[in-house]
Order: C-alpha cells, then sequence, then structure tokens
C-alpha cells in the first residue's frame, strides 16, 4: 500500500479547472485521516488539469515540434541534394523512404521499450540520439552517409513519437484527452510551418548544411527538458513502483495547488509489459487488426495526397497535360512550392480544431467515419476537373478531413489499451502506417506519372475499404476510463452506461464498480 502524510486531505475541484466542474466540489467530503480505497484513475480525475498538465503538454508538443520539423526537412533539402551529389532518382526517392521505414521501426522499438523501461526512460535516451545525428547530417561528406545519418534520425523521431502521445493521455482527467491531443498536434502543425518558414528565408542564401542545424536547434531543447521530468504514474502504478509513484502524483497535486487524497492504492499482480503478441490476443485481436488498417490507409492517402495535389495545381491536371515537367532542373523549391507546403501545413489547424471538438461531442469513431465519407466523395469529385476554383476546395476538402480523420485515429488508439500494453500498441500501429506512407509516396510518384486519375482511383477504392474497418471497430473510447491492466478489462454483468450519461460526480473518486472491457469491445 500506499502511504501518504497524515496532514493530507482530500480536496474537491476547484473552480475554474479543466477535468471536472466545481459545482461538483460540494457533494466530494473532505475526510481527514481517512485512507480511501482508490484505483490510480479516481487520483488522476481527482488531480484535474492544471499547470503540471499544462507543463508537460507544452515539453511533449515542443519534441513534437522537433520531429515535425525533422520530417519536413527532406522535402525542402531533396532538391539540393541531388544536384551537389547528383543522385538518380531512385537515389533521391530513397531518402524519405529510409527515414519513414526507420521511423517505423523506430516506432515499434520505442514502443515495446516504453511499456518495459518507461516512457521518461526512452524520451532521454533516444532524443539524445535524435540530437547527435541531427548534427551529423548537417555535416555529412556524401550520400550514404546521409542516409545512415538520417536513418538513426527517422529511428529516434518513431520512439518519441509513440512515448510522447502515451504520456499525454495518461496525465489528463477523461475528458481532456482529446484536449491534450489537440495541444500537442497544434505543435507539430507549428514545426512543419517553422521548418517551411526556415527554408524559405534562408535556404537560398546559406545552404542545406545550415538548415539541417537550425532545424535541430528545437530539439536540443526539448532534450534537455526531458532530462527534468516525471515518469508516468501510470506505468510506474503497472510496474509496481508505488513509491516512486506516490512522489509523482504528490508532485503532479503540488503543481495544481491541490493536496493529495489520503489512499490506499488498488495494487495488482505485475504482469508481462511491452509484449506485442499481448496486442494480438483475446479481446483485442479485432480492435488491433481492424486499427491498424485504418491506420495504414490513412498514412497512405494522406502522406500520397500531399505529394499528388501540390503537383495537380502545378503542372495543370485540368488540361491533362503531362505531370512532370522534362526540363525540371531546379536545385531548390520555389517560392511557390514553398506557399503549397505552408497552405498544407495551416490546413492541419483548423482540422485538429474540429476534430477536438467532435471527438468529444460526437465520439472518435464517428469522427473518423464521417472524414473518410466526405474524403471519399472529395476524391470522386477531383476526378470530375470543372475548374481550377473547384478543384482547390476538393483539394482542401481531401486534405482537411483526411487530417481530421489522423487526429480522431491518434485520440481512439492510446484508449483502446491498458497501460502495460498501451505504448507497444501505438508504436506497432504508427509504425506499420509509415510504412504505408513510404509505399503510398513511391506508388504517387510511379502511378501519377502515367495517370492522375488512376491514382485517385487508388486512393478511393482504400478509403472505401477504411470506411468498412471504422464501421466493425463499433465500440467507441469517448467517456471511459483508461484501462492499466488485465483485470480491469473484465467484463462484469452490469449494463455500461452511454458517456454523455457519466457525471463529473461519478468520476471523481472512483467508480460505482464499473469496467470499460464491454464499452471497448462489446
Amino acid at each position: 500500500m500506499v502511504a501518504v502524510e497524515e496532514n493530507q486531505l482530500v480536496s474537491g475541484p476547484r473552480e475554474g479547472e479543466r477535468g471536472y466542474g466545481a459545482a461538483d466540489a460540494e457533494n466530494v467530503p473532505v475526510q481527514q485521516n481517512v485512507k480511501l480505497k482508490v484505483t490510480i484513475n479516481d487520483i488522476i480525475e481527482e488531480c484535474g488539469f492544471g499547470r503540471f498538465q499544462w507543463l508537460y503538454l507544452t515539453l511533449f508538443g515542443l519534441i513534437y515540434l522537433s520531429d515535425a520539423a525533422e520530417v519536413a526537412l527532406s522535402g525542402i533539402i531533396l532538391n539540393t541534394l541531388k544536384c551537389e551529389w547528383n543522385l538518380s532518382t531512385l537515389e533521391e526517392g530513397m531518402i524519405p523512404f529510409m527515414i519513414l521505414v526507420s521511423y517505423a521501426i523506430g516506432s515499434v522499438i520505442g514502443g515495446k521499450m516504453s511499456d518495459q523501461y518507461g516512457r521518461r526512460s526512452v524520451l532521454v535516451i533516444m532524443l539524445p540520439v535524435l540530437v547527435i545525428f541531427s548534427i551529423l547530417s548537417a555535416f555529412a561528406p556524401e550520400y550514404w552517409s546521409f542516409i545512415v545519418f538520417r536513418s538513426f534520425v527517422g529511428l529516434a523521431i518513431g520512439s518519441n513519437t509513440a512515448a510522447v502521445t502515451t504520456f499525454a493521455m495518461e496525465i489528463v482527467p477523461i475528458i481532456d484527452r482529446a484536449f491534450a491531443m489537440f495541444i500537442i498536434n497544434i505543435w507539430f502543425i507549428v514545426g512543419g510551418c517553422y521548418e517551411y518558414s526556415m527554408g524559405l528565408i534562408y535556404m537560398n542564401e546559406y545552404g542545406w548544411r545550415i538548415i539541417v542545424l537550425i532545424t535541430a536547434i528545437p530539439t536540443v531543447i526539448s532534450c534537455i527538458a526531458a532530462f527534468f521530468i516525471y515518469e508516468s504514474p501510470r506505468f510506474l502504478y503497472v510496474s509496481g513502483r508505488y513509491d516512486k509513484m506516490n512522489l509523482t502524483l504528490q508532485h503532479m497535486f503540488s503543481m495544481n495547488d491541490r493536496l493529495l487524497p489520503k489512499h490506499d492504492i488498488v495494487e495488482h499482480e505485475e504482469e508481462e509489459r511491452g509484449s506485442l503478441s499481448e496486442i494480438f490476443d483475446g479481446d483485442y485481436f479485432r480492435v488491433t487488426i481492424l486499427v491498424i488498417q485504418a491506420f495504414t490507409i490513412n498514412a497512405f492517402v494522406e502522406y500520397g495526397a500531399s505529394l499528388l495535389l501540390p503537383d495537380m495545381f502545378v503542372y495543370d491536371y485540368c488540361s491533362d497535360s503531362s505531370l512532370f515537367s522534362d526540363d525540371d532542373s531546379s536545385c531548390s523549391l520555389s517560392n511557390t512550392e514553398y506557399f503549397y507546403l505552408l497552405l498544407i501545413s495551416s490546413v492541419t489547424l483548423p482540422a485538429c480544431l474540429v476534430a477536438y471538438f467532435t471527438c468529444d461531442k460526437f465520439g472518435r469513431i464517428r469522427t473518423m467515419f464521417v472524414s473518410g465519407i466526405v474524403t471519399l466523395v472529395a476524391m470522386l469529385l477531383l476526378l470530375i476537373c470543372i475548374n481550377t476554383y473547384t478543384l482547390m476546395a476538393e483539394a482542401a476538402l481531401v486534405v482537411f478531413f483526411s487530417i481530421l480523420q489522423n487526429c480522431a485515429l491518434w485520440t481512439f488508439l492510446p484508449e483502446s489499451y491498458p497501460t502495460y500494453v498501451r505504448n507497444a500498441a501505438v508504436g506497432l500501429v504508427n509504425g506499420v502506417g509509415k510504412i504505408g506512407a513510404a509505399i503510398g509516396s513511391l506508388m504517387t510518384e510511379v502511378i501519377a506519372a502515367e495517370s492522375i486519375r488512376v491514382c485517385l482511383l487508388l486512393y478511393i477504392c482504400l478509403t472505401a475499404y477504411q470506411l468498412i474497418c471504422i464501421y466493425l471497430m463499433k465500440r467507441d473510447t469517448v467517456g471511459l476510463r483508461l484501462a492499466d491492466t488485465r483485470r480491469q478489462l473484465t467484463p462484469p454483468a452490469v449494463t455500461p452506461v452511454a458517456p454523455q450519461e457519466v457525471s463529473p460526480k461519478t468520476r471523481v473518486l472512483g467508480s460505482l464498480g464499473r469496467s470499460d472491457c464491454e464499452a471497448r469491445f462489446g
């Protein structure tokens, strides 16, 4: 059991805090020297949303920013490297392809490590790796050394993304999980815009090596900050480190100006953490298979469309002229190309904002499904090119709703698994998704060179199949507590309560014996 200081009290919600309303504060009894039998979920709910969550989400957002900048870097410097090192088309295409593949490998490995050794442990190992190889990339003397350095960059980014996403979900109350994803996704958008802006300002004057060094600046800052954070309390709980968990909880409550309730934590038998086979076992099998397919198709279409749509404008798709220019010998991006890159990045902002509201209002699965339908209809309309203005509107819909669906998927994914395998699941699904992105990028380059319409038809067929996968998920995670152990997923003989019927009072200090297994898996 975990013991806390004798003078700690049970405190109710404070006015103006996120998490649950201050109106319920009077319903929470203030008791002294009485230990409550509570779960880690109850304590996270009681902590609410305050300075601790804002500080950690800002750090996680900075990590997202640096990851986005590193990913966007390849698109900026690719033409310059092609000219400087006289690269063939295959060698040029291998640079982003290897980054995505190593990203996928890093995501799987990092996810498993995060469940075994901790979210913080992965960050303090992989962020220095990212800094070192980002800087080494700026001094790469030739093509193959650059490929090796950027592969390690991709490996580190994949590991960091899985750890950060899970960590963010594990420190916020139920009703703030979609908000947490919104916050860190905003930083991802800023990272892309930051990179494209730096390229537009400095690329032609100072060259690609200086751009690589500028890109590493946010990474260095986030690397230093990561050494001062606490481990996820949920990970400490499932790993049986109750004393360290209690210290982390005390820090959380202290930063939020709250008093940690005097409690006895519900202990459990330690389970094998980070097992990849576990996420394909029993209740997880269906949701894992379906979410992998939905995630992969989303990444395939999103990355492919990001390459295809700008070219549809530049090369006059409506007149059915050739997609690629025979005399395209530019060694750097034009101002028009930077404009399109910034435009695509900026579209992500309203998409993430809409995802935040719709995920909580209508649910994660409904948001994914409706987004897929609109994306499908917009791509069908792209086949019928009326004029440039309708083309722009249809392309904007494709980008907007594919990103909205991606935000909903990222919110749904970590909520679907318990803490002891959550990061392994996130890492695996994200890794497979990035393989889909790599394949989508390559296939777009090959197929679109022959026919843009054939490429669009491929996207349409995949999106239609994805809608079937999303429909078969059936059970949503909105309003449900995060499970931490397999025991918490034992189905009870109780009819699940609809998310909108769960009152904030129910979430404060323990639910009334309800498990979320039936609501997750049916």
